[in-house]
């Protein structure tokens, strides 16, 4: 007889009705163990914080350049940013630290590989998501409300001191070159200016409206026959005819430099603002608070799913029995 006419020619509500006693009394039995069990699992409560990123803008650019809004709130770039902040062993080392972990969460510090046991203990108790209105909850599960609220709005103010510091320690290096780079500029301006200055002594001092002035008046005194007039215009022109061309050269490149100049000095106060005051890169819209009630573990949860797999399980066994049974009959 096949399994399929097993199937076929038995009824299943006939053969748990025929097994129902063992059935509801082993379920009823693994209930009881269950939550026996449960009882001496230790209650666990979870408290959380909600935060929305802020423009990921470093202090400087911010405050200097009008057209950014430090107020913003951040978008999935933001999002994605902290969620890499929060994950980072700069702030879980800290928490670690502040709290004790090791100690909190019982790790054995004789084990070789410890700190991976610790870590795994945290990423238990410890997670970060992003929820459907595009802000971001830090979750923390303790045995201790007070340290589970704690630890949550801990994790939420070390968000702006990993973030300042990462732009600090970028903002200082940039800094320290950019003030290398505008003292170069300034060397390059002060050997321009007295490139000027020397050629000024020539007497040229704006060589476009000299050059045509002393062009008019060559042409006058030419039309009055004035010779000694029209020679000494002609020295005049010579001069600036022989420097002229130099000066506007060195004249637009000092613009230039000078430009390039108020540009740089715009960047190192950029970056002085920065590697000195900090930002706000977030903005919470709920800190934590200790939970009254656990969250974990949920004890009737626990009953009912011990009881509805032990009966299911019992039933699978049952009908390989009853399989069994058939074939040796057969």
């Amino acid at each position: 007889m096949t399994n399929n006419n097993f199937l076929d020619n038995t009824s299943l509500f006939a053969l748990l009705y025929k097994w129902r006693k063992k059935i509801i009394t082993i379920s009823f039995a693994a209930a009881i163990i269950a939550a026996v069990v449960s009882l001496f699992i230790i209650n666990k409560y979870k408290s959380d914080v909600i935060l929305f990123p802020t423009m990921n803008l470093s202090t400087g650019k911010a405050l200097l350049n009008e057209n950014n809004d430090f107020l913003e709130i951040g978008e999935e770039d933001e999002l994605e940013h902290m969620m890499q902040i929060l994950q980072s062993n700069d702030i879980k080392q800290r928490v670690v630290t502040k709290f004790d972990l090791i100690n909190h969460y019982d790790i054995d510090t004789s084990k070789e590989k410890y700190y991976a046991d610790l870590m795994k203990k945290y990423d238990e108790h410890v997670e970060f998501g992003i929820t459907k209105y595009s802000s971001i909850r830090i979750a923390v599960l303790d045995k201790d409300p007070q340290m589970a609220a704690d630890i949550a709005n801990e994790i939420a103010s070390l968000i702006d001191t990993v973030m300042n510091n990462l732009q600090k320690g970028m903002a200082e290096q940039g800094y320290q070159s950019l003030i290398k780079e505008r003292d170069f500029i300034v060397g390059k301006i002060k050997i321009m200016e007295d490139s000027i200055a020397k050629i000024r002594a020539f007497g040229i001092n704006d060589y476009e409206s000299q050059s045509e002035v002393l062009n008019e008046q060559w042409a006058v005194a030419k039309i009055a026959n004035n010779h000694s007039a029209a020679l000494a215009i002609e020295k005049k022109l010579a001069i600036i005819s022989k420097y002229g061309g130099l000066y506007v050269s060195v004249r637009e490149q000092l613009n230039y430099i000078r430009g390039n100049l108020n540009h740089m000095n715009k960047k190192i106060n950029e970056h002085k603002l920065t590697a000195e005051d900090q930002l706000e890169h977030k903005f919470v819209l709920n800190y934590a608070i200790p939970a009254i009630k656990k969250s974990y573990p949920i004890r009737w949860l626990i009953v009912l799913t011990t009881a509805c797999a032990t009966a299911l399980m019992m039933i699978v066994l049952i009908a390989i029995k009853e399989i069994v049974k058939q074939l040796k009959q057969s």
